[in-house]
C-alpha cells in the first residue's frame, strides 16, 4: 500500500464507486485506506488490486477504527445526508456523490453541518473537470460567445433505465428518476458554466412511458422484480433567471430517439457553443465578415474524476478553492425540487 499524505475511505462500493477507487490509485497525494459496505464481498472484489485496504460492514466502526482525513460517499441518495453527517462529526471532511441529497432541504442541512464543523463538504460533479468543460468555461470567462440568452442542456438515453427495481427506480430512496440521476449533471454543468445565475421560475414536465412496462432497461445495475418504478423515465423543463437567461433542460433513460447524447449547447449574442460528451467535441458557432463560420475543438483526454479529487484534496489541505461547493450543491436541488413540484401541479413554480 502506497505511503500519502492523506488517509481516504469510501463508503458504499456500487458501480460509482470503481471510478473513486482508480482516481485515487492515481493521485499520490491520497491513500484509499478502508471501504465499507453491507456486502464485504462485493467491497473486497472492488479493492483487491489497491493495496488491500481494510474492508468493513460497518461504516461507523469503519469511522471509528481507521484515522481517516477524508471519505468519499457512493451510496443510494437517500443515505447520503445521515451518512454525510455522521462522517463529518467523525472529524472527516467529505466527498459526497450527485446529487448530495434527495431535497434541498436536505442538502441545506448537510451544509450548514459541515459550517459548524469546520470540516469540506463537496459534491462530485465530476463533469465540470472534463477538459471540453474547462475550455468551454475559459471561453466563456474570456467572453468569446457574448451575452449569453438562451441555453438547451440535457442527457437523453434511448434504452438507459438501471437496475429496474432497485433504488434507482425507487423515489423514497432515489428521490426521482432521470432528472435527479443524470439530468441533475447537466444542469449543474450549464449553472457553472455561467457563474450561477438566479433562478426565479420553473415550468417542468415528467412522463413514465417505459419504466412501468420494464421497457427502455439498461445493462446498468441488477433488475430486480420485486422492487418497483414510480419514477419518471424522462423529463423536461424550462427555466428562467433573474438576468432573462433561460435553460431548456432535457433528461431522460428511454426515449425513442436515433442516438444517446448528453449536451450543454449555448446560444450568445457574439457565438454560439455545443458541447457533447458522447462525441467529446467542443462547437463554436460565429459569424465574420457576415459569413457563418464554425470551428471544432478536441480538448484532449478526460480525467475528471482525478481532477475532482484533486480539488478535494486541495481544498482539505487549505491550497484550494472548492470548485463544487456544497452550496452550490443545494441549489441545484432547489431547482430540481421545483421542477417535480411543476410537474405535479401542472403549474409554474416561483423561486423568488
Amino acid at each position: 500500500m502506497k505511503k500519502a499524505e492523506w488517509k481516504v475511505g469510501i463508503i458504499g462500493a456500487g458501480g460509482i464507486s470503481a471510478a473513486h477507487i482508480e482516481a485515487l490509485a492515481q493521485e499520490p497525494r491520497a491513500q484509499l485506506c478502508a471501504i465499507a459496505d453491507l456486502d464485504e464481498a462485493v467491497a473486497r472484489s472492488r479493492v483487491n488490486d489497491y493495496g488491500n485496504p481494510a474492508v468493513y460492514r460497518d461504516y461507523q466502526k469503519m469511522l471509528e477504527q481507521e484515522q481517516l482525513d477524508g471519505v468519499i460517499i457512493c451510496l443510494p441518495n437517500h443515505l447520503h445526508e445521515q451518512v454525510a453527517i455522521a462522517v463529518l462529526d467523525a472529524g472527516c471532511h467529505v466527498l459526497c456523490e450527485k446529487p448530495l441529497a434527495t431535497s434541498a432541504d436536505a442538502a441545506r442541512r448537510m451544509a450548514e453541518h459541515a459550517r459548524r464543523t469546520g470540516k469540506v463538504l463537496m459534491v462530485g460533479q465530476n463533469n465540470r473537470f472534463r477538459a471540453d468543460a474547462q475550455l468551454l468555461k475559459r471561453l466563456l470567462t474570456d467572453d468569446r460567445l457574448g451575452d449569453v440568452y438562451h441555453a438547451k442542456a440535457g442527457w437523453i438515453r434511448r434504452n438507459g433505465i438501471p437496475g429496474w427495481g432497485s433504488w434507482f427506480t425507487d423515489r423514497e430512496r432515489a428521490g426521482g428518476g432521470p432528472l435527479i440521476d443524470i439530468g441533475v449533471h447537466m444542469l449543474d454543468l450549464t449553472l457553472w458554466l455561467l457563474n450561477f445565475p438566479r433562478p426565479v421560475s420553473v415550468f417542468g414536465q415528467t412522463y413514465a412511458r417505459f419504466g412501468p412496462h420494464k421497457k427502455g432497461l439498461s445493462a446498468w445495475g441488477t433488475v430486480m422484480a420485486e422492487g418497483r418504478f414510480d419514477v419518471e423515465d424522462s423529463a423536461v423543463a424550462l427555466i428562467r433567471f433573474d438576468n432573462g437567461f433561460t435553460l431548456n433542460l432535457d433528461a431522460s433513460w428511454a426515449s425513442h430517439i436515433p442516438k444517446e447524447r448528453a449536451y450543454v449547447d449555448l446560444l450568445g449574442e457574439t457565438a454560439g457553443a455545443s458541447l457533447d460528451f458522447y462525441s467529446q467535441r467542443l462547437r463554436l458557432f460565429q459569424e465574420e465578415t457576415g459569413i457563418p463560420v464554425d470551428a471544432e475543438m478536441t480538448p484532449g483526454p478526460q480525467h475528471d474524476r482525478l481532477q475532482l479529487l484533486s480539488n478535494w484534496i486541495g481544498v482539505m489541505a487549505g491550497t484550494e478553492q472548492p470548485i463544487c461547493t456544497a452550496e452550490q450543491g443545494v441549489e441545484v436541488l432547489r431547482i430540481l425540487d421545483a421542477i417535480y413540484t411543476s410537474a405535479q401541479t401542472g403549474q409554474s413554480v416561483s423561486l423568488d
